[in-house]
């Protein structure tokens, strides 16, 4: 029985983001006070903003569960306690888990947050340069091999006339915040496409 997964984030605390935050530069160039601020202030938004997508400054949220037609999330104010019942509730040997663009991002996002709080994944989730049998990336089946090849989950399933997404991750943890149904009609939305893109392409039969 396979598994579809789907990983949600969210900056770190503002202290906590902090201690990570590069020292910003304006262009050598510039020589107006206001200007100079400008560029400071616009590197500092971008990088707030894209704070959520890196281990180093984000934390998951949340995690999205599609089995059959069971939609199910982990989530838990203690991301360690999060992490651990992924591993030990969803991760087992035989298991077939499935995503979109996870060897790139959910995964690595997930070891790598693992890691930091002394957490080891409860199976051999990578075999040297290679990912374990039972994890598929629907976004690496697409590209079969070229990785100059484009494809977004939204871009897939629209050119497959599935459906497409309902909005846009780095909005998640705003919207989880102020908005919780429509952030889980968001990721349930996401975990639709994701099992009607494996149905297409891999014949899955066990897809909603």
């Amino acid at each position: 029985m396979s598994v579809y997964f789907d990983i949600e984030t969210a900056p770190l605390s503002e202290a906590a983001l902090l201690t990570q935050m590069p020292v910003f530069e304006a262009p050598t160039n510039y020589k107006d006070e206001s200007k100079i601020k400008a560029a400071i202030d616009s590197k500092k938004k971008s990088w707030l903003e894209d704070a959520a997508l890196d281990p180093l400054t984000g934390r998951v949220l949340c995690i999205g569960l599609l089995q059959s037609d069971k939609f199910t999330i982990l989530d838990h104010p203690d991301e360690s306690q999060l992490l651990v019942e992924f591993w030990l509730r969803v991760v087992m040997p035989g298991r077939r888990l499935i995503g979109f663009n996870i060897f790139l991002f959910d995964l690595p996002f997930l070891i790598r947050r693992s890691w930091k709080h002394g957490i080891q994944p409860s199976v051999q989730v990578r075999k040297g340069r290679y990912w374990n049998e039972d994890m598929v990336d629907l976004r690496d089946v697409w590209q079969m091999g070229d990785r100059q090849s484009h494809g977004s989950l939204d871009s897939i399933a629209k050119h497959f006339g599935l459906g497409e997404k309902s909005g846009n991750c780095k909005d998640f943890a705003g919207l989880w915040e102020n908005d919780r149904p429509k952030a889980i009609e968001y990721l349930q939305n996401d975990l639709r496409l994701t099992a009607a893109i494996a149905q297409r392409m891999l014949g899955e039969q066990d897809a909603p």
